[in-house]
């Protein structure tokens, strides 16, 4: 089974109304290396890599945007909703793995796009 894919939205910010995407640029004398870029236009989604897997995401700024770990890198005392809701982690069953997604981002799932 393949692992499911999403484009990377930042929550926060948007550009005349428009939501900005984790872009990686395909094309020759443009950086590979990721960042934030307006979408504006499906052009611009056919010319830049914008779908990413988790596993993907973990290796992006040593997973700055997101990671996943068998334990929790710090000692938490409170509740497990605060956690979510405070610093982004989450334990995920289905993976039997602890979840971070950076509070500034949107994983959305690819089906979710029309």
């Amino acid at each position: 089974m393949s692992e499911k894919k999403y484009y990377v939205a930042l929550k926060l910010l948007d550009v005349d109304d428009e939501t900005i995407y984790l872009t990686v640029w395909t094309e020759e004398g443009v950086s590979d290396e990721p960042y934030f870029y307006p979408a504006k236009s499906e052009q611009t989604h056919k010319q830049a890599k914008n779908i990413f897997t988790k596993s993907e995401l973990t290796e992006i700024m040593d997973g700055a945007l997101y990671k996943q770990t068998d334990s929790l890198p710090f000692e938490w005392l409170y509740s497990f909703e605060s956690l979510k809701e405070k610093l982004g982690w989450e334990f995920n069953e289905t993976i039997d793995k602890w979840e971070y997604s950076n509070p500034i981002i949107e994983l959305v799932p690819v089906e979710d796009i029309v």
